[in-house]
């Protein structure tokens, strides 16, 4: 593991293909720069829910996550959130596209009840 340093860059392999060849980091402390090769990247670009947007719309949590019903859906009646911004999500891939597959299942039912 790496800690206390930035990505800087990502370049290319030079064969054309568009694959990742190098990644340039800067370490935080020395503000030295080096060049990794690794095979692969993952970005992790943080926790911290982008729902500015949703204050005083819908609630959030301490943290800013929007709280949700175990029907997925918020405070407002018919707005459905899923995935890393809503409160308890467990932050995986996998599991916000179950949840928006099951989201999308309760926009359905909560439509269909309207329209009896």
């Amino acid at each position: 593991m790496l800690t206390s340093h930035a990505v800087k860059e990502f370049r290319p392999k030079d064969d054309g293909s568009g694959k990742l060849g190098s990644v340039l980091v800067e370490d935080r402390t020395s503000a030295e720069v080096k060049e990794m090769h690794p095979a692969g990247c993952f970005v992790f670009i943080g926790l911290d829910p982008n729902t500015e947007f949703l204050k005083g719309t819908v609630d959030l949590d301490d943290r800013a996550f929007v709280v949700t019903n175990d029907t997925f859906m918020t405070s407002m009646p018919g707005v459905f959130a899923a995935g890393d911004v809503r409160e308890g999500s467990t932050k995986q891939l996998a599991s916000a596209v179950g949840e928006g597959a099951a989201a999308a299942i309760m926009m359905r039912g909560y439509l269909d009840k309207l329209e009896r």
